[in-house]
């Protein structure tokens, strides 16, 4: 297997944290070692306001009590708390101290507890506060999610944010394995109001919405991950998934397709522990590999890698240390859509040649029409399925009413022109006239009887 300079001789697994490898280079290299995003000139990492703050409190190892005395005056403060509060052993800490990667931890494992509605519901609302995130107040129309949603009965859509709204109402945001032991837990609110307003009459379910004010430390806490930037759209993925753990392993790995484990890696490989794994994801510690393989992996890799609007699928593979199971080794693989970009790019070149088609024709029966005009005339006749020699015809014939003098003028030439070609232009009770040449049929317009149709419309 080939191996790049700088990649470490051995993986994580089975070791110590911030036990030191070799690379391939000769170089010494900790794995638990986060290496800053920014550096001053010298290449010394330079700490954010946040992160030195952080690191403070995990140092002077405050306890709940400290978290307690700034919940309602400063949620930022007691964010960083609250991720200071962590647990040694916890994921987090060998995350490091990205504010990002913490919060997304701490979201995933409320999720975690959570039914399939209330996490459709909770996603929406992570959504819009990311579209709208100086709102105090949030208005989240069920219809504006039909078209991100995958259900082939929109009223199943409004059911389901009527009870994931439902039970949301009854639930708390739970963090626990608080404190250096992991031993403490605190159960905290995450709204101020929250509700599901019913649809005026019975059938009218379009004008439902939800009204929610989130609580300033929870407004905090979305807003500093990464998750709700892609919770709105991500509802086309979600919404065909089934099972919380499918569900938070599609989160988890969507936020870990760019990751690399070494500068020269490739994207979206990298190892977790089985301890790891069952913290993040809440399994319960009596699962056996076994029973992960059987309840967690295989059925999220079946049901993720069938959702044709997921950009990427998955696998993985077992990892052992001495021959014994230690973690797993997840692959993540970026879809390329090459056949749909080429489909695509041969409809534009057909929409290309009839918009060039109809330009041509209007541009021979000298009539002017801007670059976005011919296209609403393009659009209507592809909506009408009517084709080029269609065309052909119905523009001869509006150029002919155009010059007809002893008519009024068209004040909405593009208007006219697409009543035109939904109507036809030929008087259905006229008299068919024959040429002596070739016996063809030849078109005997009445524009003042096609006007009164078209002014009727």
């Amino acid at each position: 297997m080939r191996r790049y300079n700088n990649q470490p001789l051995t993986d994580s697994l089975g070791q110590i944290e911030h036990q030191t490898v070799h690379t391939m280079q000769g170089t010494i290299v900790d794995h638990d070692e986060i290496e800053a995003e920014v550096v001053d000139s010298n290449g010394l990492a330079v700490v954010t306001k946040d992160e030195a703050q952080l690191k403070e409190y995990i140092k002077e190892a405050i306890s709940i009590d400290n978290l307690v005395e700034t919940f309602n005056d400063n949620a930022h403060l007691t964010l960083l708390k609250l991720l200071a509060l962590q647990d040694n052993k916890h994921p987090l800490k060998k995350g490091g101290v990205g504010i990002a990667y913490r919060t997304d931890a701490l979201i995933m494992h409320c999720k975690m507890e959570f039914t399939s509605d209330e996490n459709i519901v909770f996603d929406a609302i992570l959504g819009t506060m990311s579209t709208f995130p100086e709102n105090k107040v949030y208005k989240i129309e069920p219809s504006s999610f039909l078209s991100h949603s995958k259900y082939s009965d929109s009223k199943y859509l409004y059911s389901v944010f009527r009870k994931g709204t439902k039970k949301l109402k009854e639930r708390h945001l739970v963090f626990e394995d608080l404190g250096p032991d992991g031993e403490d837990e605190i159960s905290v609110p995450w709204f101020n109001i929250l509700r599901y307003h019913n649809g005026k009459g019975n059938s009218n379910e379009s004008s439902a919405y939800i009204e929610f004010v989130p609580s300033d430390f929870f407004k905090d806490l979305a807003l500093c991950s990464q998750l709700v930037h892609g919770a709105y759209g991500a509802l086309e993925v979600t919404t065909q998934l089934q099972g919380k753990y499918t569900i938070a392993l599609y989160w988890f790995l969507e936020n870990k397709k760019n990751y690399k484990e070494f500068p020269s890696a490739n994207p979206g490989t990298f190892r977790i522990s089985i301890e790891d794994l069952k913290h993040q994801f809440s399994i319960p510690e009596s699962y056996t590999t076994g029973d992960i393989k059987r309840r967690v992996l295989d059925p999220a890799k079946k049901s993720i890698n069938a959702v044709e609007e997921c950009d990427f699928t998955f696998d993985y593979s077992v990892q052992k240390v001495d021959g014994a199971a230690a973690g797993y080794m997840f692959i993540i693989k970026t879809k390329q859509y090459i056949e749909v970009s080429e489909q695509k790019t041969i409809e534009e070149k057909k929409d290309d040649i009839f918009f060039d088609q109809m330009k041509m024709f209007l541009t021979a029966s000298y009539i002017h029409f801007s670059d976005e005009e011919i296209e609403r005339v393009c659009a209507q006749a592809k909506r009408l399925n009517k084709d080029g020699m269609y065309m052909m015809h119905i523009i001869l014939a509006f150029k002919q009413r155009l010059d007809d003098t002893s008519l009024d003028a068209i004040d909405d030439k593009v208007g006219y022109l697409c009543k035109m070609i939904e109507q036809g232009s030929r008087n259905s009770n006229q008299s068919k006239k024959t040429s002596s040449f070739g016996k063809y049929l030849q078109n005997d317009y009445n524009f003042t009887d096609l006007e009164d149709r078209l002014l009727d419309n």
